[in-house]
């Protein structure tokens, strides 16, 4: 059995990278939450040795994030929560707590608990984001003194100061969150009754309506393409019933059809 020290420190170190890709460093997208939760996912399922449930939560947890945050995008001035930290804890709190469970009831409710408190620490993270770049600016203004005098080496020590502080600011919050978090959640998860346990279960299967009133309000934006959209949603809605009632009724009509041909034999 991995110890919470183990789980923390593989924890922090996913987040860490993944936080690099959001701003400083590469930028190779897989700070997105569709990407960042299932590479938790799997790395946290191979330590435990459950790598297809660690994908799983990792999916589940990662497509709702993306849509919930589709529109926060760090352009310009804007400092959007930080959805990278809120995927790989939310994936390392909800999956941590609830695999040594046997109960899928249980598991299920961690994965929602987690999700929900994912949303706080995304704005938590944000507020440090921004303590952050207040550093850089600091940074930036030393690196532009020393190029001012000549001291071109202050360019690449600005850059390795930035991206380490980045870093570590990742490596902090997901290592305290994730060995202070595991324990206190999997206790309260316990707590629970059945029908508390039931209605967080309901709250997982209404999150994604969530994160589709978001893509839509982005993606509607006149009263025609609402009305399509709503027609289409109706259309699509109805017609499996209409198919079924056109089989039915073609399976009667041929019925009776054969019944006329055996009868005029």
């Amino acid at each position: 059995m991995i110890e919470i020290t183990n789980i923390a420190l593989l924890v922090a170190l996913i987040g860490g990278f993944v936080d690099l890709d959001s701003t400083a460093t590469w930028q190779f997208m897989i700070s997105q939450p569709i990407v960042a939760a299932p590479l938790t996912g799997v790395f946290l399922g191979f330590a435990l040795g459950e790598i297809l449930p660690g994908l799983r939560v990792g999916l589940m947890i990662g497509t709702i994030l993306q849509l919930v945050w589709i529109e926060q995008l760090p352009m310009g001035m804007n400092v959007p929560p930080d959805a990278a930290l809120a995927s790989v804890l939310s994936v390392a709190l909800g999956f941590s707590a609830g695999h040594m469970s046997d109960s899928y009831v249980i598991r299920e409710v961690c994965n929602t608990v987690a999700l929900l408190i994912a949303v706080a620490l995304g704005l938590v993270g944000r507020s440090i984001d921004i303590w952050i770049r207040k550093l850089n600016t600091s940074i930036e203004k030393w690196v532009t003194r020393k190029i001012e005098g000549d001291q071109v080496f202050a360019l690449a020590v600005g850059h390795v100061a930035g991206g380490t502080l980045t870093f570590s600011k990742a490596f902090v919050f997901c290592f305290v969150v994730t060995f202070f978090g595991v324990e206190p959640l999997r206790a309260f998860i316990q707590s629970l009754n059945f029908d508390q346990s039931t209605g967080f279960i309901v709250i997982q299967g209404l999150l994604p309506v969530i994160g589709f009133s978001v893509l839509a309000s982005k993606c509607l934006q006149t009263k025609l393409e609402l009305k399509f959209f709503i027609g289409g949603i109706v259309f699509f809605t109805i017609l499996p019933a209409l198919s079924w009632a056109a089989i039915l009724l073609a399976g009667i009509i041929g019925w009776k059809l054969s019944g006329k041909a055996h009868a005029g034999s």
